[in-house]
């Protein structure tokens, strides 16, 4: 029973269901979307996926204020899944604004919600780090490859940009709801040592503590 607990690890999971979607949208993407776009345009949102990651590092290096969005990391989330489904509503218009659009959100959001998941991945794997990241690794080669042979089908069908665009919304939904499962299922500590972040329940019932008494 603690062997297929693991296999079905949602973190493991999540992995393979993101990197499908990457395997099969990306020649998509590619073929469809960049495409048709000027290379000066493609730099220009390359250089921003780029550099909103520094920025969003540099920022969650206070600790206070990752503990405080780490809290809100559910609705930091909905937040990016509404932006995903308002730029995908975009590219039936401008492929241009979409793809700067998708770039921003992906640069801000995404990163931001993968930083904040490292303290989720911490609480959750204390032990056994390099046999998950193992297992990981190797779901996300078999959804990369799974994704790819199913591009190779459904090349054909998906020419359509706010297609693409719909289903990688998708992607997001599906992903960040397995995250979501996860985020809530983690026990908070019994005993923490002082150097030790709190669990985002007890920053949100101290948050609402400190309310009343207002």
């Amino acid at each position: 029973m603690k062997r297929i607990r693991i296999v079905f690890d949602i973190f493991v999971l999540s992995g393979f269901v993101g990197s499908f979607f990457y395997g099969l949208l990306n020649p998509l993407y590619v073929s469809v979307i960049l495409a048709r776009l000027d290379p000066r345009m493609i730099a220009v949102g390359s250089f921003m996926s780029s550099g909103f990651p520094v920025l969003i590092g540099a920022v969650l290096g206070n600790r206070r204020l990752f503990r405080r969005l780490y809290a809100l990391l559910p609705w930091l989330m909905v937040l990016e899944l509404v932006a995903g489904c308002a730029a995908a509503f975009v590219a039936a218009f401008d492929l241009a604004a979409y793809y700067l659009a998708s770039m921003a959100v992906m640069g801000t959001f995404s990163t931001a919600v993968v930083f904040l998941l490292q303290k989720t991945k911490e609480n959750k794997y204390r032990t056994g780090r390099a046999t998950f990241d193992r297992r990981y690794a190797m779901a996300d080669a078999v959804g990369s490859g799974a994704g790819a042979a199913v591009s190779i089908v459904v090349a054909s069908c998906l020419r359509d940009p706010f297609q693409i665009a719909v289903v990688g919304a998708l992607q997001t939904a599906i992903v960040y709801g397995l995250f979501l499962v996860m985020y809530r299922r983690i026990p908070a500590p019994r005993r923490r040592k002082v150097d030790e972040d709190p669990h985002p329940r007890q920053v949100m019932q101290s948050s609402k503590l400190a309310l009343l008494a207002a």
